[in-house]
């Protein structure tokens, strides 16, 4: 993620949708979480790096979790188990 990120309108909104799809597809709730927080948390780093400021990140969000990969996410998430 990003500071710049509650600073931007209907990005939480978004989140929850995320998860919502991420929750659809597995079985297990706490791997679809932890996946779509990653997922959404790499797309949002990047997305700020290209924004120009909170207004313009929304429409970097899309773009950026559009352009996602898995080469993409493995590069900037880790995942640890912690239990």
């Amino acid at each position: 993620g990003d500071p710049m990120m509650p600073l931007s309108t209907g990005l939480g909104c978004s989140l929850s949708a995320l998860c919502g799809a991420f929750l659809a597809s597995d079985d297990d709730p706490l791997a679809a979480t932890v996946a779509a927080l990653a997922v959404y948390g790499a797309a949002g780093a990047s997305a700020a790096r290209a924004s120009d400021g909170p207004g313009d990140l929304p429409a970097k969000l899309c773009n950026a979790l559009h352009a996602s990969t898995a080469d993409r996410l493995a590069a900037h998430v880790t995942i640890t188990e912690v239990f």
